[in-house]
């Protein structure tokens, strides 16, 4: 963080403070008189009672998860994703070559508060040893560690890392049995369906991660070669969740409560993974804890009332709201990042954030050229339409 000392606890404090009150301020705008009380992550998960799952001894309390999303899932973005009610949150992809050679970055990557908790670390890498020593490095700072077994991006793929993997199903299993039995922290794995549609293997890869300690698996409903294109194939993920005794996490295309819920039901999962839809929407996440909660309990609202269609499609809220997120979001990345690079970052939030507002397209511009807090503070207020 950029303060020293207690984390200066009492401005945290009072970020903290405004954070439960925008939370309870949409929830009350999106269900009414459905949400009660000072929602923080633990209540906002469990609005209308989300059982939740485990993975390994830790216990979740619902059944949303938010994605590691490289240059997105930083302290900030978990701590909103809790807030407005995920179970479990993880850092974004970390080098364990980065790690092995004291890469000064994984110390800002890997560095996790209270107020994030349950988070993962996710790493990256394509030789067992190197992984494990990276496992025991960060264990201590997390409370799961997950290795990418999926990701589509060219320069991960030529170190042999990310989706690569699944191209060799031995090395997948020499990785997961020198890793998992050797950590005191559940081991998740995140892969795809396979390499390309000609070599879909997932039903046997996660039988290896199974068979070799892995404590869950998250998987994304697309080959490596699709990359983000095409659309997410649950039909898979189902047959694995059928033949499988750990927990499966879907992930893939989920961007509303309808696709949250229909997610689970369609696959028989524990939880679903929410990845791209939370750049600066964190606050479709009750909706979508709404959703899977009356799924399981078989009551359904009323699709004409507003709380009704909460269970189905996104409530988008007021622009007021959305400014007070904007504003709420710059404060605290200022917290963990300092100034400079904080309004840096913060400029494609703001085009997140605002994203699809009618009219929003002359503001853009200014969006981008911020350079001081007084900037980012004056093109958030000027926002009127």
């Amino acid at each position: 963080m950029e303060n020293t000392g207690i984390e200066n606890i009492l401005k945290l404090k009072g970020l903290f403070e405004e954070l439960d009150n925008l939370a309870a301020e949409y929830l009350k705008f999106a269900f009414g008189d459905n949400s009660t009380g000072n929602f923080n992550g633990s209540d906002t998960a469990n609005i209308q009672g989300s059982k939740g799952f485990k993975i390994g001894n830790l216990k979740l309390n619902g059944a949303l998860v938010a994605a590691p999303l490289a240059g997105i899932s930083d302290n900030t973005f978990r701590i909103f994703s809790k807030a407005f009610g995920a179970s479990l949150s993880y850092s974004e992809m970390i080098s364990a070559y980065g790690i092995h050679f004291k890469n000064r970055e994984t110390n800002s990557l890997s560095y996790i508060t209270g107020y994030e908790r349950p988070c993962g670390i996710q790493l990256f890498g394509s030789e067992p040893d190197i992984l494990l020593e990276a496992a025991l490095a960060m264990q201590d700072k997390a409370d799961i560690i997950d290795i990418n077994m999926g990701c589509p991006v060219p320069k991960v793929l030529k170190t042999g890392s990310g989706g690569m993997l699944l191209a060799d199903e031995d090395k997948i299993a020499k990785i997961i049995s020198a890793v998992a039995p050797n950590i005191k922290k559940p081991l998740t794995i995140k892969t795809r369906l396979g390499w390309d549609k000609n070599s879909i293997n997932i039903e046997r890869v996660a039988k290896i991660a199974s068979e070799n300690g892995a404590s869950a698996i998250v998987i994304h409903a697309r080959t490596v070669k699709q990359g983000f294109t095409g659309q997410a194939d649950y039909s898979f993920i189902r047959k694995v969740k059928e033949n499988l005794d750990i927990p499966v996490i879907a992930s893939g295309d989920i961007d509303s409560p309808q696709k949250a819920a229909d997610s689970i039901r369609e696959t028989g999962c524990d939880a679903a993974m929410i990845g791209r839809a939370l750049k600066g929407r964190q606050w479709i996440l009750p909706g979508m804890n709404a959703a899977i909660n009356t799924l399981a309990n078989k009551d359904f609202a009323s699709s004409d009332t507003l709380a009704g269609q909460a269970y189905m499609h996104n409530i988008e809220p007021p622009v007021q709201f959305l400014k007070s997120f904007a504003g709420l979001y710059l404060k605290f990345m200022i917290e963990f990042k300092g100034e400079i690079k904080a309004l840096h970052e913060f400029r494609k939030m703001l085009a997140w954030i605002f994203k699809g507002l009618r009219g929003i397209s002359r503001h853009k511009n200014e969006f981008f050229s911020i350079s001081t807090e007084e900037d980012a503070i004056r093109v958030i207020e000027s926002i009127n339409i």
